[in-house]
């Protein structure tokens, strides 16, 4: 497998992982898109961004 397809393929594993984070940030974006401001979702994109990382450090 090439690294790059590889890279993409522990991203996305990543991703998977934290679903819960992930809908948690969604759910706080698509509340307010059609104001959304810098930071508004802040806590919520941290904590997904965290769990996605720590999962891709698991994989590597």
């Amino acid at each position: 497998m090439e690294k790059r397809t590889k890279g993409v393929a522990v991203l996305a594993r990543g991703v998977a992982t934290c679903s819960t984070q992930a809908a948690v940030y969604g759910q706080c974006v698509s509340s307010s898109y059609k104001d959304i401001q810098k930071d508004m979702c802040l806590k919520e994109f941290q904590a997904f961004k965290e769990c996605v990382q720590h999962a891709i450090k698991r994989k590597w």
